[in-house]
């Protein structure tokens, strides 16, 4: 099953970092991080990262109104998300994967299981 799919499929946007492990391991690494590194320089800025992590965030918001609200979500008792909200949660994921700090994310970085 394709990542988005899964993400989708089990209606957690708000958590689908924790399912990057599981998308890692069913395609290659290297070219896993190359279709995020949308620059190709061999690093993720927090744009980048953002863009690629609210993939199925964009794929659910039916309306395209950057909300997605509980009946686009497929999920019982889902909460309202703010595209803004998504990306505040990604921020701060994106600070504990950067572990020197540089404010990029190596691929090492990126692939690590979330802290």
């Amino acid at each position: 099953m394709r990542c988005d799919r899964l993400i989708r499929a089990l209606g957690i946007v708000p958590l689908a970092f924790f399912l990057l492990p599981l998308c890692v391991q069913a395609q290659s690494q290297s070219s896993y991080f190359a279709a995020a590194d949308l620059d190709h320089d061999k690093r993720l800025s927090l744009v980048e990262f953002q863009e690629w992590m609210s993939y199925a965030f964009h794929r659910m918001d039916a309306n395209h109104n950057d909300v997605l609200e509980p009946e686009e979500q497929h999920v019982t008792r889902a909460t309202r998300l703010t595209l803004a909200e998504l990306h505040t949660r990604q921020a701060e994921q994106f600070r504990r994967q950067d572990k020197n700090g540089d404010g990029y994310l190596s691929q090492k970085e990126f692939l690590a299981p979330p802290g």
